[in-house]
């Protein structure tokens, strides 16, 4: 992980139910493996992706605007990732 550059994205979560306990699920097993870290900002409150409990704290609602950013070999495709995940109205959509 040293060494690579912090990569930021601004991102509106699309999500219906905005980020509750199976979007908040979802996003950690999309950072899982992942040998870096991600992070979600929303506000003035930051969560760690790879946490249940940060991410929880961060109350997101429909609409939010929120910032991905994330450091590591092989970040861009986890930001991806999540950035397609939050783009969904739906977490069944496709």
């Amino acid at each position: 992980m040293s060494g690579s550059a912090l990569i930021t994205r601004p991102v509106k979560l699309n999500l219906t139910q905005g980020l509750h306990i199976r979007a908040c699920s979802r996003v950690v097993a999309l950072v899982g493996g992942f040998n870096g870290s991600v992070r979600i900002r929303y506000g003035t409150r930051t969560a760690d992706a790879s946490s249940m409990f940060d991410l929880m704290q961060l109350a997101a609602l429909p609409g939010a605007d929120l910032t991905i950013e994330g450091q590591g070999d092989g970040v861009e495709s986890v930001l991806d990732s999540i950035e397609q995940f939050f783009s969904k109205t739906s977490e069944s959509a496709s």
